[in-house]
Parts: C-alpha cells; structure tokens; sequence
C-alpha cells in the first residue's frame, strides 16, 4: 500500500495510560538483554571519536557508530520489524529448505543468527564493514568482515540475500545489485527493506517540526558530504527490474513514529521506532553532523528539540518502509503467480496504514 493510503487511528484524549511509552515487543520480550554483552572487549578493532566508537576496516566508510548504544538502536529495528511483519523475519517466497544464505550489512546478526537458527541445514553468511558480532553462534552461521561495494569474494549461488536499511548507506547501488544477481542461483531470491526517509503525517505534524528537519538534515548531510544514495527506497523496484530480476514486488508499511496509534500493535511498533529514532539522532550528531560543521550547542539544541518532537503525543508522525522482493529468472524462465510473502512465510494479510 503507498503513502497516504489509509488511517492510522490516534488515541483519543484521556487514552494513554502510565507507561505507556515503554517499548516491549511480543517477538522480543526480553528487549533489554543483549546476547553480546560489553562490546568493549574488541575494541583494539574500533577507533574512538567524538565519545563514539567506529569501525577500522576502510576507516570512515560508514559514519555511523558501532558501539553499544548502536546496538541499542539496530535490536530495537529488529523488533520493530518483526513486530511490522507479525513475528517473521522475511516475506519473500524461498521455500522451507534454503541452503545458502546471505545477509548484507548484517550489522550485529540478529537477523542472521535467528535465520540460522530457523533454517539449521542452511549456511548462512553474514558480511559487514565491522567485527561487532557475537562469538557464540549457530555452527551454521559465519560472520566475514568485507565491504559489499567491493567485488565479491564469498561464495556464490545463493539461494536468498537479504538487506535491511543497507542501500540507503551505499553509493551505487546499482552496481551492488548486479553483483547480487550474479550471486544468486537461478531461481534465487533477493530481498531488501528500506525507509524513505521523510517525516510525514496529518494535520498535526509542521513542516517546521524538529524531527521533520532533523531527517532532512540528515538527508542532506548524509547525500552530499558521504555521497548515499539517501532517496534510493523510491527507485528501487526499478532498479531491480532493470537488473534483471523477475517476480518484483513491492509493499509498503507507513510506521508511526511514537506511541500514538490507537491500535495496539501499532502503538508498540510506534514506540520502537520512537526509540529508533532517538537513537539515530544522537549517532548522527557524532560524526556527520560534527564533520558537517555543525557547533556543540546548535547539535546539542537539536537533540532536545527531536527528544521533545518524539515525545509529543499529539503529533501523529509517520515514515515509509518498504519491503521488496525478486527473483533470479529460473532456469526455465517463467514469472512467477506466486503471490508476496508466499510459501513458508505466507502472504501478509494485515499492512501498517496511514
């Protein structure tokens, strides 16, 4: 369903309960636990900057942090994402028994060590630019350090490749989904989630409002001084038709920002993507926002009014996020009637509306 479609019923006056802004997850109960623990015992791997801590591996690539406050953020989008799509950790159509797996920009490997886990015959890879994942996982999962721009040196024949909040980092995605059609077995599948990163609402939500500029802000920064693809949620079904893939579908899920949603489903996702939210704000006036010029007391004043934004009940605020699939063509090329979401994970029944 597309942007503006829909309603998302608010709250009414007098509706919110104590506590209400606590963000818990039916799919992840246990939200505050981390399986990693202190994260500073690689630090020899990291480099600290501006009371953050960065990846080493191709120094600057990626200016976002990767310390424990990072994880914070990243697990709290995991749930959100299993609360978005009713406890799955995918929708597109690859059947009960995958047997190469990859996860791209895998982060932590949440995603990755639960797809192992579901899938236990299954290899499953995860790559990213930071060695920030766990020691103890599944025998079936393997975590490489690699920068998935470069040319490729993992296995090929994948049965399904996976991005999450990935292209919307990179700098030429085009290039990056040739290489994952190349990589994929015939008959494959690719499957990529991405924000549109605009902040948008009813009535209530101002042009001026800080969280609106705060994402453009960083829209801006992020495109012009790192040079991402910061718009690529909007053009990618092309793109990935004009790589080659078949059977691309696209859905998309506007999430509310913030508890305010009547519904209560979507007023745990909107709590999640509250914290989210927090959480990139404060990541952001690390090392983009400082290297863009921005003084201490004008990030400083931003924070607060984004915090305030973010806990003001009255602004029903929304993002897009879409979730995309395609296929490899087969070796008998033939597209697929398969609806979205088919097979072990069946067709979504129920989407996050504005």
């Amino acid at each position: 369903m597309e942007q503006g479609v829909g309603v998302i019923e608010p709250l009414g006056e007098g509706e919110w309960q104590s506590g209400e802004d606590t963000a818990t997850s039916d799919y992840d109960p246990s939200i505050a636990e981390s399986r990693y623990g202190s994260l500073t015992s690689s630090v020899n791997d990291h480099i600290w900057e501006y009371g953050r801590r960065y990846h080493t591996f191709r120094e600057g690539r990626y200016p976002i942090p990767n310390d424990d406050l990072e994880y914070n953020r990243e697990y709290m989008r995991h749930a959100m994402f299993k609360e978005i799509l009713e406890g799955k950790l995918f929708v597109a159509p690859i059947g009960n028994h995958p047997q190469k797996i990859a996860d791209l920009g895998t982060g932590f490997g949440d995603w990755a060590i639960e797809m192992g886990e579901m899938f236990p015959s299954a290899k499953v890879v995860g790559v990213d630019l930071s060695p920030i994942q766990p020691v103890w996982i599944p025998p079936n999962v393997e975590f490489v350090v690699d920068d998935i721009e470069d040319e490729w040196v993992q296995d090929s024949d994948f049965d399904f490749i996976h991005l999450r909040y990935v292209s919307i980092a990179l700098k030429d995605n085009t290039a990056l989904f040739r290489r994952i059609f190349e990589n994929l077995k015939p008959g494959g599948w690719v499957e990529s989630a991405e924000m549109s990163p605009h902040v948008f609402g009813d009535h209530t939500v101002k042009p001026d409002s800080a969280l609106v500029r705060f994402y453009e802000l960083g829209n801006e920064v992020l495109s012009s001084r790192y040079g991402f693809e910061v718009e690529i949620a909007d053009s990618l079904q092309d793109l990935m038709l004009r790589t080659g893939f078949i059977n691309v579908r696209k859905r998309t899920y506007n999430v509310p920002i913030g508890g305010w949603a009547k519904e209560q489903r979507l007023r745990v996702i909107g709590r999640l993507m509250k914290e989210v939210s927090m959480d990139l704000c404060v990541a952001m006036a690390a090392r983009p926002f400082i290297e863009h010029g921005m003084e201490e007391k004008e990030r400083e004043e931003l924070r607060d009014s984004v915090k305030a934004a973010l806990n003001d009940r009255t602004a029903h605020a929304q993002v897009p996020i879409h979730i995309m699939i395609g296929q490899k063509p087969p070796l008998s090329a033939n597209p697929s009637t398969s609806s979205f979401g088919s097979g072990q994970q069946q067709q979504q029944q129920q989407q996050l509306q504005t």
